[in-house]
């Protein structure tokens, strides 16, 4: 302990000179001001102290009894009076050495030892819990900090937009509205700065819990992770079995168990003790008595012939005490099992999300800075260019995360193996010297500071973009059975999945399923795997043409990783992979652009045609059913881009009825109920292609309807709010009116 506190303090001496500290120097911090792990230790010294005690149960014991006393007697009264008195004095010494006690000594050692291998790996469990708390939050600090830097590097590009648009507009051909535009988008940069620096200091004030020291981010270096991780999961779980702390503490519990059933039994053996006695009597008062001694030496038995059963139900509680053991260490298993597994998962998805994540940064840049030249020259507008700069300020901070929770993940699976301690403290096997993991992972997020013209942050030629080795798709595997498809089925069901995934939200997940080198070949792939109405290919690159199957949309990366386990070993053979949705958009706009190819136009025309034919009407039926369809059930059917006007709030439906008859408005007007608790009635007028034109539709409303203070909304919104209070309905009204 002497050693502990001398390498502490010098620590603590060389740490307030020094003007940084490292992940290990922290750590050394945090378990010296851990109170768990300081009460951890004290038990162990508790447990050495029963073990002690254990140890003597089997040695001699030597007592000794003095007895000195007066003695008065009378006859015939109640009262001391004038009897005759004597003194005695009585001295033993008597030696007891324990020859059998049933085995209690024995099991009593084991009992403590295995308590004392239990407390020890409570003590490891401890401390790797510690260590991976004040990891994350080390790496959390370290994460905040160069995410602040992102942000005013954010801030940096926008006073360099908003200088360009203030120029032009000092030139005589900005506009207002882009000027309010640019100001609005410079102070929400500022408030992200703001908001960024209070994560920042939530980090360190959660970092300072552990090592008690008030201290400045730029303090912190950056570790560098050299030790040697497992090569599979097999060999991280088998590890994490054998290795683990809260593992072995469930099995130095059992072994505890077994120690005490063994020790209750100790009731059903006799015990046997060879006693000697030496007793001195009346050496002091010999006058008043004789004086003897006595010597005696012999052995003594006690053996319980019946106490109730006690015994017995005590023997039968600690058998059930073993069994509860044994069922907290296969417990125990399938939590290490389970966080092995997440944390393994956790480590090679966040390795190749980083490898994605650093080609498309450098794409992004590129992208940005033609993006702001071509602004310069007229090229862009206003609104291309700031949703360009927020796409790559949002995937430069994506980087950033990611590769810190890479980072962190590598730590928190030496953790779920229960060897985190070690390796802060280079008790471990390491990497050679440069083999670092991903040592470039964060070589494109220095110098933060943003100047377009200056590439030489992102050397394109440093981080090349690598074409995926995917497995070609093969023909000759065995088939699996389907029903036979019509191709024009085939290629419809196809087409409304690819109009979903191209129209799909930017934070949708999707599955690069595989790469084929003919429409012909990826076709027969979708065809073998009954994969129509959920995949679609498309081709890409200019010199060598490639297709590219994708499979699936899917909310959150835990449903798409779901999904991708599920696949079966076919298909996971061509090597799939989890991917953002929107980076195989941008794929596709950039080599067929916004336009359909000529054969889509085909396609979609067929489809037209043949969904007529299926709905089995005449051509007559179709037009008179076309020309039926409500204006609520054109105004459920429209499409997003549409605009509305929301004309007048009522109390009923009456009302409301009453107002679309009197202002004769019935063929572009309708109402609908929401709310639950007295519901209103909400009447909307018209569908606009766009805001232009339902604002010009309001101007020319007539004065008694403009009292209403009507205004202009997406359709979208409205039909959403429709949907919400009558579901069955809107389901209803949309089949109702498809054709």
């Amino acid at each position: 302990m002497k050693k502990v506190i001398l390498i502490s303090t010098i620590f603590l001496l060389n740490l307030t000179n020094a003007s940084a500290f490292s992940l290990k120097d922290g750590y050394l911090l945090a378990i010296e001001n851990d109170m768990d792990s300081k009460v951890n230790e004290n038990n162990l010294k508790n447990i050495e102290y029963d073990i002690d005690i254990a140890n003597s149960l089997l040695y001699p014991t030597l007592d000794f009894t003095a007895n000195a006393k007066t003695t008065k007697r009378t006859e015939d009264h109640k009262t001391p009076g004038d009897g005759t008195s004597s003194k005695s004095d009585e001295y033993k010494f008597e030696v007891t050495q324990p020859v059998f006690d049933g085995f209690e000594s024995k099991y009593e050692k084991q009992l403590q030892k295995k308590t004392y291998d239990s407390a020890v790996y409570y003590l490891k469990e401890s401390q790797n819990n510690l260590a991976q708390n004040y990891v994350q939050s080390y790496i959390n600090v370290l994460r905040d900090k160069d995410l602040l830097s992102a942000t005013n590097e954010g801030v940096t590009i926008s006073e360099d937009i908003f200088k360009k648009v203030y120029k032009k507009i000092e030139l005589g051909y900005g506009t207002k509205l882009e000027f309010d535009q640019v100001k609005g988008n410079l102070a929400e940069s500022r408030v992200n700065v703001d908001t960024q620096r209070i994560n920042l200091k939530e980090s360190l004030e959660g970092l300072k819990y552990y090592i008690q020291k008030d201290f400045d981010s730029s303090e912190l270096i950056k570790p560098s992770f050299y030790t040697k991780l497992p090569e599979s999961l097999d060999e991280a779980v088998t590890t994490a079995l054998r290795e683990n702390p809260t593992v072995n503490v469930a099995k130095a519990n059992l072994d505890v168990a077994i120690a005490e059933e063994k020790k209750a039994n100790k009731e059903f053996y006799p015990t046997v003790n060879f006693v000697g006695t030496y007793n001195l009597d009346n050496s002091q008062h010999a006058e008043d008595d004789q004086e003897y001694n006595e010597y005696s030496l012999g052995f003594e038995l006690s053996y319980n012939l019946y106490n109730g059963g006690r015994d017995t139900a005590a023997v039968k509680k600690a058998l059930q005490n073993i069994k509860e053991k044994k069922y907290l260490i296969t417990k125990s298993e399938y939590q290490i099992k389970n966080s092995v597994r997440l944390a393994w998962n956790s480590y090679k998805l966040n390795r190749e999300k980083n490898r994605s994540l650093k080609q498309y940064i450098v794409v992004k840049k590129d992208i940005f800075d033609s993006m702001l030249k071509e602004f310069d020259l007229g090229l862009k507008d206003l609104n291309t260019l700031l949703e360009e700069y927020i796409e790559y300020i949002d995937v430069k901070k994506d980087l950033i995360s990611n590769s810190y929770d890479l980072l962190y993940a590598k730590y928190n699976l030496l953790a779920s193996i229960g060897k985190l301690p070690d390796s802060l403290m280079d008790k471990l096997p390491t990497l050679k010297t440069g083999e670092e993991y991903d040592s470039e992972t964060l070589d494109i997020l220095k110098n933060p500071s943003y100047n377009y013209d200056d590439d030489s942050q992102l050397d394109s030629n440093k981080y090349k973009i690598i074409k995926p080795q995917v497995k070609n798709v093969d023909m000759k595997e065995e088939k699996v059975p389907q029903i036979e498809k019509s191709s024009f089925s085939q290629e419809l069901t196809q087409s409304d999945f690819k109009d979903r995934f191209l129209k799909a939200s930017k934070d949708k997940y999707t599955i690069n399923l595989a790469l084929a080198y003919s429409e012909a070949n990826a076709q027969g792939f979708l065809d073998r795997y009954d994969l129509n109405s959920n995949a679609f290919y498309f081709s890409f690159g200019k010199e060598n043409k490639y297709i590219k199957i994708m499979m699936g949309i899917y909310d959150s990366e835990k449903e798409v990783q779901e999904a991708l386990n599920n696949l079966n070993a076919s298909l996971k053979s061509n090597m799939p992979k989890i991917e953002k949705i929107s980076i195989k958009q941008k794929l596709y706009s950039k080599y067929h652009g916004n336009n359909l190819p000529k054969e889509d136009k085909e396609f979609f025309a067929k489809s037209r045609e043949a969904q007529i034919k299926r709905v089995s009407f005449s051509k007559d039926e179709t037009e008179e059913k076309r020309e039926n369809i409500s204006f609520k059930q054109r105004f459920l059917l429209a499409s997003n881009g549409k605009y509305t006007i929301n004309l007048a709030l009522s109390n009923s439906q009456k009302s409301a009825q009453n107002f679309i008859d009197k202002y004769n408005i019935s063929n572009s007007a309708f109402f609908f109920s929401f709310g639950y608790e007295n519901p209103l009635q909400k009447i909307m007028m018209g569908i606009y292609e766009n805001e232009n034109e339902a604002l010009k539709a309001l101007d020319n409303l007539p004065s008694e309807l403009k009292r209403n203070q009507p205004r202009v909304e997406r359709v979208s919104i409205k039909q959403k709010l429709y949907k919400k209070y009558h579901p069955e309905d809107y389901n209803n009204s949309i089949q109702a009116g498809s054709i």
